[in-house]
């Protein structure tokens, strides 16, 4: 018969939160993202979509249900440029408000 030791682990003292370097949040009005979409995924409660911007790098970000409904007319890949336009209150919070242009060639 194998018996198995068993290992105390041990709370650490500190904790360092850990953001993913390639996603790109929204956060105050103005922020904007621009390049090549080129992945959308849907989700259970929201998509999420991939960009390659100018600068070559792959950046995510997940939707709502006003981008959501924004970007369900383009078809990856396609050059976009997303802008976090205002924000409105609403009875459930909250709500940001995008404005997205489509490049053209």
């Amino acid at each position: 018969m194998t018996q198995t030791r068993q290992t105390q682990i041990r709370q650490p003292k500190q904790w360092t939160k850990v953001e993913s370097a390639n996603f790109f949040r929204f956060e105050k009005v103005g922020d904007s993202i621009a390049g090549m979409l080129i992945e959308k995924t849907p989700g259970t409660k929201m998509n999420f979509y991939k960009i390659k911007t100018f600068e070559g790098e792959e950046k995510k970000f997940h939707g709502s249900n006003q981008l959501d409904d924004l970007l369900c007319q383009f078809t990856p890949p396609c050059y976009l440029k997303i802008t976090f336009a205002d924000e409105m209150e609403t009875a459930m919070g909250t709500m940001k408000l995008f404005e997205v242009e489509k490049g053209e060639n």
